[in-house]
């Protein structure tokens, strides 16, 4: 899938772990995440708190066999209102244990 591209898109990565961000109704919010798929961790969106995902891809670094790569998530901001997004790096099949890492972000919609 390739990324939406809008007039208003915001684009977070592991580094804005925590962020509280103010966005226009109807913006477009991309996450990249690293992830290597095949040590059966992945990325998992825990709760969007009412944001619309509308696209969820892996995009492949390399191309050697068992290559991380960056998951990428794109949700739209519906309306105004303030929005938690919450997303795990887990085995699923393993549970809660599993969780290695966490991205959360506060959206603000106005």
């Amino acid at each position: 899938m390739k990324p939406l591209l809008e007039e208003f898109a915001v684009i977070l990565s592991d580094q804005d772990k925590g962020r509280t961000l103010e966005v226009e109704a109807q913006s477009f919010i991309t996450v990249r995440l690293n992830e290597n798929p095949t040590t059966g961790y992945r990325w998992e969106v825990e709760t969007a708190g009412g944001l619309e995902m509308v696209g969820d891809s892996f995009e492949k670094k390399g191309d050697a066999i068992g290559a991380a790569g960056v998951r990428v998530f794109q949700f739209r901001a519906p309306g105004t209102g303030s929005y938690k997004l919450g997303i795990r790096n887990w085995r699923d099949w393993e549970g809660e244990s599993s969780i290695i890492d966490r991205f959360y972000a506060t959206i603000l919609v106005r």
